[in-house]
């Protein structure tokens, strides 16, 4: 039981693949996508965003804001600044939004 998930920044579509479950990062709490999802339109705020593929994380990216929308059994992801968790956590910074990416991106809640 899978659905698409596209995540796309201005540059590139950063992920494209068919997954089980993805937990995103939103403004009012995470929230999980599974097959099926009623459509659904909202906002993300900083966080981990977790692919699911055959019952496990294959991939956690790290977002800073974007819209997702859900319909038809696809998810797109559209963000303007969004890493793979696993390029970012040796990136040192003094920026204030770096450094809480860095904080943020060392929570893995649903390992």
């Amino acid at each position: 039981m899978s659905f698409n998930l596209e995540i796309i920044s201005p540059q590139q579509i950063i992920f494209n693949d068919d997954i089980e479950l993805c937990i995103l990062p939103g403004i009012e709490g995470d929230f999980g996508i599974l097959k099926n999802h009623m459509p659904f339109l909202t906002t993300l705020r900083i966080g981990i965003a977790y692919i699911y593929k055959n019952k496990k994380i294959i991939e956690t990216f790290l977002v800073n804001g974007g819209i997702v929308e859900v319909s038809n059994n696809k998810c797109t992801l559209l963000s303007e600044d969004i890493v793979k968790t696993s390029e970012h956590k040796d990136q040192k910074t003094d920026d204030k939004i770096e450094i809480e990416k860095l904080r943020v991106s060392k929570k893995f809640y649903y390992s």
